[in-house]
This record gives C-alpha cells, sequence and structure tokens, in this order.
C-alpha cells in the first residue's frame, strides 16, 4: 500500500516537474513572441512613418509636376504666340523690304528722268552760250534757260516803239536756230516797260506796252524763222517786273518739267 502511495506521489512529482517545465518554456515562447511583437510594432511604426513621408514627397512632387505642366503649358502657348508673331514681323519685314526696293526703284528712275532733265537743261545752255557768245547775255532763271536781251537793242525807241528793229533780227534768228533743234521745249518771251507818255501810241499804260513788246519778238520768231506757235508764249510785265529801270525782253525755254512731273506721278501709283 505504502510502495502504490510513494510511486503515486513520484508520478505526481514528475508530472508537476513536467508542467512546471513546460510552463517556463511556454512562458519564455511567450516573452520571445511579445519582444517579435514589439519590434514588429516598432517596424510596423517606422514603415508608416516612412510611407507617410514617401507620401507627402509624392504629393510634393505630382503638385509641383502640376505646376511644370501648367507653365509648360504656358511656355508652349507663348512660343506659339511668339511664332506666330515671329512669322508676322518676318513677313511685314519682307513687305517693308520689297516696299523699299520699289521706292528705291523709283527712286533710281526718278533721278534717271531728272539727270536727263538737267542734261537737257545743260546741253541747250550750253548751244546758246556757243552760238550767242557775247552778244547775248545767257545763263539760269529758276531752272530755266534764260536769254535777256535789252529793249534798247531790240525796238531802239524803248517808250513808243514794240516792233523789233532790222538790226536786232540776226541774233534772233540765231537764238531760233538753237531753238528748233529743241521742238518739245516751251519758250516764253517776257517783256518788260517803263514808258512814261503814252499819248502817241494811244496806250493806257506799261502792262499795254511791254505785253505788244513781247509779242512783237514772238511774231518775228514765229513769223520770220519759223518756229511753232503754240511753243510761244508772250507776257508783259510793265514796270513791275524786272528788278531796275532798265526794260529788257527775257526769252526763257523751260525744260519738261510737266514731262518729269507726268513720270514722276506715274512712278508713284
Amino acid at each position: 500500500m505504502k510502495k502504490k502511495g510513494i510511486t503515486i506521489l513520484l508520478m505526481i512529482l514528475i508530472c508537476s516537474i513536467g508542467i512546471s517545465q513546460s510552463k517556463k518554456e511556454l512562458q519564455f515562447q511567450l516573452e520571445e513572441k511579445e519582444a517579435e511583437i514589439q519590434q514588429l510594432q516598432t517596424e510596423l511604426s517606422s514603415v508608416k512613418r516612412e510611407s507617410a513621408k514617401y507620401k507627402a514627397e509624392m504629393e510634393a512632387v505630382n503638385f509641383q509636376m502640376e505646376e511644370l505642366r501648367a507653365t509648360n503649358a504656358s511656355l508652349l502657348q507663348n512660343l506659339t504666340n511668339f511664332t506666330e508673331l515671329s512669322n508676322k514681323k518676318t513677313e511685314n519685314i519682307s513687305k517693308s523690304l520689297e516696299t523699299l526696293r520699289s521706292k528705291e526703284n523709283q527712286l533710281k528712275n526718278i533721278s534717271a528722268a531728272l539727270t536727263q532733265t538737267d542734261s537737257l537743261t545743260l546741253a541747250l545752255l550750253t548751244n546758246f552760250k556757243n552760238d550767242l557768245g557775247t552778244e547775248v547775255k545767257t545763263g539760269l532763271s529758276n531752272g530755266a534757260v534764260t536769254l535777256v536781251l535789252n529793249n534798247v537793242f531790240l525796238f531802239k525807241e524803248v517808250d513808243r516803239n514794240f516792233e523789233v528793229v532790222a538790226e536786232a533780227l540776226p541774233v534772233l534768228e540765231k537764238i531760233a536756230a538753237v531753238l528748233k533743234k529743241y521742238p518739245e521745249l516751251k519758250i516764253t518771251v517776257e517783256t518788260n516797260s517803263n514808258a512814261l507818255d503814252f499819248k502817241e501810241l494811244k496806250l493806257k499804260n506799261n502792262w499795254a506796252l511791254s505785253s505788244l513788246q513781247a509779242a512783237g519778238v514772238v511774231t518775228v520768231l514765229t513769223e520770220n524763222f519759223g518756229i511753232a506757235p503754240l511753243r510761244l508764249e508772250a507776257t508783259g510785265k510793265s514796270e513791275y517786273g524786272f528788278s531796275g529801270i532798265e526794260t529788257s525782253t527775257r526769252i526763257k525755254v523751260q525744260p519738261p518739267y510737266d514731262t518729269f512731273y507726268r513720270t514722276v506721278k506715274d512712278m508713284m501709283k
């Protein structure tokens, strides 16, 4: 009986010892698991913090990307606008250059026409000087070749005569010979007078006398020396026409400026 009780006690003791060891092992394993759980929670917190950090960085990157997209779109639009503006400016510059070339050609043509007119005037002046020498005062007045003849030489009695005297005809013939070389040029004969008494002439004033004297020179040029009447114009200047008291007749040969102006006008269209 006693042996049986001892055996049972030994078995109970052995079981208790086994249970105690198992409990310690379990406790140790539990502590290990709790440490692992704690470590995992720490790692999880770190991962969450990293995740939050990356999320914030991602949001910042996304925001920057949106700004960059907007900026890029604006730059592209500005580039498009600049390209269009540049194309328009290039087109305008091309048109301006074309206009400048056209104006340059116009100026060249005008300059050529003016040079031609000036050359004609110079040739006419040279012809008169060569053919008349010192017999007639020759020069330029407002672009026209001008011949100045004293009225005493042309009419002798300047206060009452308006017909050209025979002594003056050879000089007028030389003048007519030069004028025939330039049939396209217009001619103006201007005469002034300063008579004081008109009783014998039955004229009212110097306007009438100077007009008749100018007409007398025109008559000689047309009837005696064959100058076309349509080329000539007679003008009386009275006593107010020229400076000084000396009376004279001026034969003005006008270069073809009307043709020149028509040419310029046609060029400017």
